[in-house]
């Protein structure tokens, strides 16, 4: 079964993925990053919106001993400024929201692509 993690922010997306990779190193790890949720639960970003559905179902799809990370990215105000560290940061440089990409790998779905049903099961049955 695929292990899920959520985390909300910067600091705690470092922190877990920090973790993951200390870990036995051998882990396939999926992160997906999305608009932040209100009280009820709901993202400013229409487009995670659409694609949570899709991925949560994809996941079954998923190696079992792999980990997925549901990342909060924070206020729409926050993933807007260009300075924003998910923007910035090498290993992320996300440029759209919803992202969903294969840890230190260059696989990844973002915007639109990540609700395309067939493309996120590739994205999480594909070994390589």
């Amino acid at each position: 079964m695929v292990v899920t993690h959520n985390v909300k922010g910067w600091d705690e997306f470092s922190k877990k993925m920090e973790e993951l990779e200390t870990g036995d190193g051998n882990n396939l790890v999926h992160v997906l990053f999305s608009g932040g949720k209100d009280e009820n639960g709901q993202s400013w970003c229409p487009y995670c919106v659409k694609a949570e559905p899709v991925i949560n179902d994809a996941l079954k799809k998923a190696a079992d001993n792999s980990h997925f990370v549901h990342v909060d990215v924070g206020e729409r105000s926050y993933w807007k400024d260009l300075n924003c560290p998910f923007r910035k940061d090498p290993n992320t440089h996300l440029i759209f929201l919803p992202t969903l990409l294969r840890w230190k790998s260059p696989q990844r779905l973002d915007g639109e692509r990540c609700s395309n049903k067939d493309l996120v099961e590739m994205m999480f049955e594909d070994e390589d």
